[in-house]
């Protein structure tokens, strides 16, 4: 049993697949803002274990009017302030990217475009300072649901976030946010993104309804197997998207992700239009090639999604999936994702009255935890 053991971690390690787990660091801190009724206020919902509770701001936020979160950080220990990993996520935004696809309607809600990340080294207490702030990080016209960002915050007693515009719809124009504050290595931390098509954006989504009443989001799923692990979970999945789509941006999506592992999880939509499956290995081998160079650990799945409806997919997608095992050969650092061909046709309950989209919110459910034994299997299970 050692032996085994040994053998399985050695491979681990070959693969860079240990990996510490990062402690949460967010929870229980005074956290305050400007942006409720205009008064500075006890936030805390912004770093609430219940991820139904989030920050909402009262008003639109400008240059001349921001909006700010502050975190009083001094009770973190100093040595888990070398490297922080602050991650934010709008949960009210479905898309990963609304613009992406301008075929559609896709609404952004209550987004963040623009803002700045900013330390302070004065001590903790009941008032934020004034002065002293120092600009870490400066976003600009931004349309994603959620980013990540790691920052040295050695010898600073304070974090704040500070917006200065939205990227909404009307009557959608001030901020919305959960915020997450982690200890993690310098490089690659225990941190997963999913891109892929709409199946992926509603199943991997954080949204707290679909989750809690679906068994839980990806990283709870991944602490209830594994103790100790609660990795940060991004959801890279837009509507309507294709193996193009995805090789087209995945060079500039992944220049914003810091974390270790980018599953990618298109095809429904290349069976549904009959691409042919010499364009989607080329699409896919660009996109695995693409997280290897970036130092990262790509997933894929071992199958398209099977579908009750679609003929497309039901006779494309044994043929797409077919061309993804020339990948696995070719580029072994792959690991292997959830059989979605075979868990859907075994199981056809589990589709939407579509017969394409995972029901709501069991099918959306089984589709998350696949990915989490996936997960368990291939890096916690070494890691306990």
């Amino acid at each position: 049993m050692e032996n085994k053991m040994f053998m399985k971690n050695l491979r681990m390690c070959a693969l860079g697949l240990i990996i510490p787990a990062m402690p949460m660091i967010s929870r229980g801190i005074p956290v305050y803002t400007n942006g409720q009724n205009g008064a500075v206020i006890n936030a805390e919902n912004v770093v609430s274990l219940d991820y139904s509770k989030k920050f909402r701001s009262a008003f639109q936020p400008s240059a001349e009017n921001p909006v700010w979160i502050a975190f009083d950080i001094t009770a973190v220990p100093e040595k888990q302030r070398k490297n922080v990993l602050f991650a934010w996520y709008n949960d009210d935004t479905s898309p990963y990217d609304h613009t992406l696809i301008t075929e559609v309607p896709n609404p952004g809600y209550n987004n963040p475009a623009s803002y700045t990340i900013e330390s302070n080294a004065a001590p903790g207490g009941k008032t934020v300072p004034l002065g002293g702030w120092v600009k870490l990080v400066t976003v600009d016209n931004n349309t994603f649901h959620s980013r990540q960002h790691l920052l040295d915050l050695t010898g600073c007693g304070w974090v704040r976030v500070v917006f200065t515009s939205v990227d909404g719809t009307k009557d959608n124009m001030d901020i919305s946010a959960h915020i997450d504050l982690f200890s993690a290595t310098e490089n690659n931390p225990d941190d997963w993104i999913f891109y892929g098509d709409s199946i992926t954006q509603m199943s991997m989504h954080r949204d707290p309804l679909t989750c809690a009443r679906g068994g839980g989001i990806f990283s709870s799923l991944i602490n209830a197997a594994a103790p100790g692990f609660a990795p940060v979970q991004e959801n890279g999945g837009t509507g309507y998207t294709k193996s193009a789509d995805g090789a087209k941006h995945i060079d500039d999506w992944l220049k914003i992700f810091p974390g270790k592992f980018a599953a990618i999880a298109y095809g429904t939509n290349d069976a549904w239009s009959m691409v042919s499956p010499d364009e989607f290995y080329e699409n896919y081998e660009k996109m695995v090639k693409a997280v290897i160079k970036a130092g990262k650990t790509p997933l894929v799945p071992v199958s398209i999604p099977w579908s009750s409806s679609q003929k497309n997919i039901q006779e494309q997608g044994p043929v797409l999936s077919a061309a993804l095992e020339k990948l696995f050969i070719k580029y072994p650092e792959i690991i292997k994702g959830p059989d979605f061909y075979k868990i859907y046709k075994d199981n056809p309950a589990l589709l939407s009255p579509d017969g394409v989209h995972p029901s709501w919110p069991e099918g959306l459910f089984v589709y998350r935890k696949a990915w989490a034994e996936t997960a368990v299997k291939a890096v916690y299970s070494g890691n306990k």
